[in-house]
């Protein structure tokens, strides 16, 4: 045990960080955030790109922190990605929300006070279907920047249907 916490553990941190095996794309709303398992990207970014808030070449409005290695965790750069936003949105499937949670230790540690959301956003279980995610995501743009939405509602307007618990296939147009 004393190995892996002073050793092995702190190597893959370098290992991940030198190698820079996360992904960071900036976007114009920087006071916002999104960060999101690997196998989540292509999705997360076609509902972006319906929400009219991404292009066909991948560049997102919203900031984009991509894990590719989901742990260990790297609280440097989740420190720099969350300095001065005032919300992130945690795109992790699969419950219960372990990436969320250690999220909210890791900024608190820090004293970074960012919100952070993700299941109340998203279904707690099923799959992140196309539907389901640009659900989820206007939700969360509709909370806290409304203005990056054309013909922008507020968040209590845009009800989700019934289908959205259970993670039916909703139409992405």
């Amino acid at each position: 045990e004393r190995e892996k916490v002073e050793k092995r553990w702190p190597a893959a941190v370098r290992f991940i960080e030198q190698h820079k095996l996360n992904e960071f794309f900036d976007g114009d709303a920087g006071d916002i955030g999104i960060v999101m398992q690997g196998g989540m990207y292509n999705t997360a970014l076609r509902a972006l790109e319906v929400l009219g808030l991404a292009d066909v070449f991948g560049d997102s409005r919203i900031p984009l922190y991509v894990l590719n290695v989901t742990y260990p965790l790297i609280d440097a750069e989740f420190v720099r990605f969350c300095a001065g936003k005032k919300a992130i949105l945690i795109i992790e499937e699969g419950q219960p929300e372990f990436i969320e949670q250690a999220v909210n230790t890791i900024l608190r540690r820090a004293d970074i006070q960012t919100r952070v959301e993700g299941k109340g956003m998203l279904p707690m279980a099923g799959e992140y279907t196309g539907g389901v995610m640009k659900a989820g995501l206007r939700k969360f743009v509709a909370t806290y920047r409304p203005d990056l939405l054309p013909g922008a509602a507020s968040p209590a307007a845009l009800p989700l249907p019934d289908e959205f618990a259970f993670g039916a296939e909703l139409p992405l147009t």
